[in-house]
């Protein structure tokens, strides 16, 4: 919340009053998944003595499109199984883009690697060595916030979609 409101704000507020002071927490992060009408849905997380940390959420951030994928896909079951005409779509919220572009090898990297080729598969498709392709990769990982090679396909992925989709 700290990004928002200063912490005596906070805990000036009406919700820290109702709920926040009684059960003792200090510190919210929130991920917001989508919204439609008047609501928005999303998980507020709560801690009692630390804040959240910039890894915190840049883990959440990492997160947040599996979590809407998954809060799509609960939603569209449940009008299957109700049986009931859907209501407007809501719409989901995906992340930014990755703050620094990747290059043009880079993505050419990136591409193979999403349609499952090795290192060495990719060395040879592209001319250069698998040690290059190495490289490449690091840079992508730094890039793209993540630590593995299906988190960074998985990024890729995402980035390639619409920032804001609806449920269909």
């Amino acid at each position: 919340m700290s990004d928002a409101v200063s912490r005596v704000d906070f805990q000036c507020s009406a919700p820290y009053a109702d709920c926040c002071r009684r059960i003792g927490l200090e510190h919210a992060i929130a991920v917001p998944l989508c919204h439609g009408g008047d609501s928005l849905v999303g998980f507020v997380l709560h801690r009692h003595r630390f804040d959240f940390s910039e890894r915190d959420r840049e883990r959440l951030e990492l997160l947040r499109p599996h979590l809407v994928f998954l809060y799509g896909h609960a939603c569209r079951a449940a009008v299957q199984v109700a049986g009931a005409a859907p209501a407007p779509p809501p719409v989901f919220l995906l992340p930014d883009p990755a703050p620094s572009e990747l290059t043009t090898r880079e993505r050419d990297v990136l591409q193979w690697l999403a349609c499952g080729k090795t290192d060495a598969d990719i060395a040879a498709l592209l001319s250069i060595s698998p040690r290059t392709v190495q490289k490449h990769l690091e840079h992508i990982y730094v890039k793209l916030g993540v630590e593995t090679r299906t988190a960074a396909v998985m990024r890729f992925l995402a980035l390639r979609e619409p920032r804001a989709v609806t449920a269909a």
